[in-house]
């Protein structure tokens, strides 16, 4: 029963974004409630029918037909109808493989850009595109809406609302010529990207800490990005920074499941091939003049990932980096990562002024982050009560099952 529900959650990951696009580039976005409906009703559907009846030969096209179906008998239901033509072309086309309804590759990937183009339309604006996004193509419920844009979650609640609202309000259409116009909207689909992989690399609720089906899939549809953005080093440097950071997940778990901090991950671990491919990726990005917030990132995880050893990381280059980084965009957690940055190229003690001028916000994130930086800082001079203090402070900010027990770890040893 555990396999059974673990694989379907690798499914729901992998999976639902493309039943969704698949269904919506068939039925409309003016279905889109009840297609999100439809698909989880469907995974849900799933656990019972799988554990019971035993796994279907080809689980994507089954949970597909299973949310037609579904879908279909929701809209006879409702007093909202679609063209007859539609209904009747989603009842007669039942057989397995048929492409008008497939999940494969190619189908899927074009259903997926249309809709990815069709959640950017100008009407919203960018945070509203980014969420609708992240919610309805990546599977981001509230809580990891809220940690990704640092929001709290009622107001996620609202701008999901009113996002949905706009779109259905002026009946937007999926085009399949949507692909040339994704080339506009590049810069918006390498933030969802960046924040879907962002969620993988450390899930806000997830117990086992990374979600690589999230983080390859980001890694998926960055690669589809490529081929129809414009020329800019920021696709391929996303790109690298994603290998980068995938390079190293062997590395940061435990057998029983606790982080592994940076500077205790056994290296000989990390990923030489998606190394090799995260350097191809930053060569690429090279070869513009514009070096932007995903390049600069690139940059530092290459410098982690070419040092043999953690003391022999060239953290005044980093911090370097840091500085070039937090003036292009100034945020809370970007100081943060410099001040930690600087606390090894300069001594921790350099860094402990401007860590305690820093005002907590109410976003738990960054607030989160905060104590943990501090703590960590604290731990390095020695000062046991004032890094416990810290802990204690980050503990009930903790949203990963992993960081409590880490958090946990760290004040009994202190």
């Amino acid at each position: 029963m555990e396999d059974t529900g673990q694989l379907l959650a690798h499914f729901f990951r992998e999976h639902s974004g493309r039943m969704i696009a698949s269904l919506a580039r068939v039925f409309g976005i003016a279905q889109l409630d009840n297609i999100l409906d439809a698909v989880q009703d469907t995974f849900e559907t799933a656990v019972s029918h799988w554990r019971y009846h035993g796994m279907p030969a080809d689980p994507p096209a089954w949970l597909l037909r299973v949310a037609r179906n579904k879908l279909v008998n929701t809209i006879k239901r409702s007093a909202r109808q679609v063209p007859l033509k539609d209904v009747h072309m989603a009842q007669v086309s039942t057989a397995d493989g048929d492409p008008f309804f497939s999940i494969g590759d190619g189908t899927a990937t074009d259903s997926q850009v249309q809709l990815l183009v069709a959640c950017c339309h100008p009407a919203l604006g960018e945070r509203d595109r980014i969420l609708i996004t992240l919610h309805i193509l990546c599977g981001f419920g509230v809580p990891e809406l809220a940690n990704a844009l640092r929001m709290n979650n009622e107001a996620v609640k609202k701008a999901l609302q009113r996002s949905k609202a706009a779109l259905l309000r002026r009946n937007i259409q999926l085009d399949p010529q949507a692909a040339k116009r994704a080339t506009r909207q590049s810069a918006t689909v390498c933030t969802i990207l960046y924040l879907m992989f962002n969620e993988g690399y450390k899930a806000t609720r997830d117990e086992k800490g990374i979600n690589t089906d999230l983080c390859y899939e980001a890694m998926r549809l960055a690669k589809l990005l490529c081929p129809i953005a414009p020329p800019s080093a920021e696709v391929n440097a996303l790109l690298a920074l994603m290998f980068f950071n995938a390079a190293r997940f062997p590395a940061r778990l435990m057998v029983y499941g606790d982080w592994i901090p940076l500077a205790e991950q056994d290296r000989t671990l990390w990923d030489r091939q998606l190394l090799a491919e995260g350097f191809h990726y930053l060569e690429c990005a090279k070869q513009s003049d514009f070096a932007g917030k995903y390049y600069l990132e690139a940059l530092i995880a290459s410098l982690h990932c070419t040092a043999k050893y953690f003391e022999e990381t060239d953290w005044g280059i980093i911090l370097s980096l840091y500085r070039l980084l937090e003036d292009l965009e100034p945020s809370t957690l970007i100081q943060l990562n410099r001040l930690v940055a600087e606390s090894y190229a300069c001594g921790p003690f350099a860094v402990i002024a401007e860590l305690e001028a820093i005002t907590p916000d109410e976003r738990p994130g960054t607030a989160f982050l905060l104590q943990m930086v501090k703590a960590h800082v604290y731990e390095r001079i020695g000062s046991s009560e004032q890094a416990n203090n810290a802990y204690s402070a980050a503990l009930p900010l903790a949203q990963n099952p992993l960081d409590i027990k880490f958090i946990r770890k760290r004040m009994r040893a202190l």
